[in-house]
């Protein structure tokens, strides 16, 4: 790719060289992104392994800033009683054409579905509860974070449904998708009140394990970008939310025991809201890939359709308050194995069971 050739050159004069094998520029997650580049690197003087993030599009740019921008904030935040570790900075400028941000890659020993279901539970619940400690409860807090991340009510909300309904409508018409949404968009609006009551908490909207690292388990959020997609201020259960549907299809086990402990120390009201954000969020990925159908062929394009199919019993079995069939999980796990590529199984070995 000439693109990575101009890239390592300005590189090399900033003391850093891409390595030979680059995970992050192939697979699927690849195909679907645009803007930025993710590159695996190493610091020549030292020898530390590193990530850099780089762009020479506006929106790639545009979205580098921005989340410098929330890593300083995030570190400075006077009201949050816990911190969110991030990985070390060691270089944000421009250099030609391109933005790059630099920081320290994060080894782990083994992925996090590797860890006992114990380990799994708590390393979960520490990391929710460090975010759960930047609530933001008081005008000067709302000011302080507003000039950086957007900040989420119901109303937001149920606009961004919205949205996502229209989307799904028009790129992929299928009736039993079309009544289930109709159904959710009920659900949310008729518990709007809810959605508010648990506001203004700091969320990363993709908690799952390829935006996270753990090392001596010790927790290290990857992405910490302050947009409507990634990090923001809003619902304090959508980041448990995106969490248990990856888990729903990854972990059965860790889902239903994280269900149990809100249900249990946190009584109905706040598990209501978590489903309420898992409704939502579920709506969000049958957008996603809705919207990715016309960017696929072959293989692909068939495994988009089965996670269409997948994700809309998933929603309707949050919207009915049980956990899903054993049987569908399995049914599309064989047909996902089956149709991804050995190059995208080996990828995702490294946060997943493939």
């Amino acid at each position: 790719m000439n693109e990575i050739v101009t890239i390592s050159a300005l590189l090399e004069s900033l003391g850093f060289s891409l390595d030979e094998q680059q995970p992050y520029v192939s697979g699927e997650r690849y195909l679907m992104a645009g803007g930025k580049m993710v590159l695996a690197g190493t610091e020549k003087k030292s020898g530390i392994k590193v990530i850099i993030k780089a762009s020479k599009n506006p929106n790639g740019k545009k979205e580098i800033e921005s989340e410098k921008k929330s890593r300083d904030l995030m570190r400075s935040l006077s009201f949050a009683d816990k911190k969110i570790l991030i990985p070390e900075e060691l270089y944000y400028g421009t250099q030609g054409e391109y933005v790059f941000f630099i920081m320290r890659f994060i080894p782990q020993e083994k992925v996090f579905v590797a860890h006992s279901l114990e380990e799994q539970f708590f390393i979960a619940l520490s990391a929710f509860e460090a975010q759960e400690s930047f609530h933001a409860t008081t005008y000067e807090h709302l000011r302080a974070v507003k000039e950086v991340f957007p900040v989420l009510s119901a109303n937001e909300y149920l606009r961004d449904f919205e949205r996502l309904k229209n989307s799904i409508f028009h790129l992929h018409p299928d009736e039993s998708v079309i009544t289930i949404l109709e159904q959710t968009e009920k659900f949310l609006t008729e518990h709007r009140i809810t959605i508010d009551r648990y506001a203004s908490y700091l969320t990363h909207t993709d908690f799952v394990p390829h935006n996270f690292r753990i090392s001596e388990h010790i927790l290290y959020m990857l992405d910490c970008v302050p947009n409507y997609a990634t990090i923001h201020f809003g619902n304090k259960y959508e980041g448990w939310a995106r969490f248990l549907n990856y888990m729903m299809l990854h972990n059965p086990e860790l889902e239903q025991l994280l269900i149990t402990y809100i249900r249990t120390n946190r009584g109905e009201d706040e598990y209501l809201s978590l489903r309420l954000m898992r409704a939502y969020k579920i709506t969000f990925l049958l957008e996603y890939y809705a919207r990715s159908l016309a960017k696929t062929t072959d293989d692909l394009h068939t495994l988009t359709l089965a996670r269409l199919v997948y994700w809309r019993e998933a929603l309707i079995a949050i919207l009915e308050d049980r956990p899903l069939s054993k049987e569908v999980t399995e049914q599309y796990v064989v047909t996902r194995n089956a149709l991804r590529s050995e190059e995208e199984k080996a990828r995702q070995r490294e946060f997943a069971i493939a």
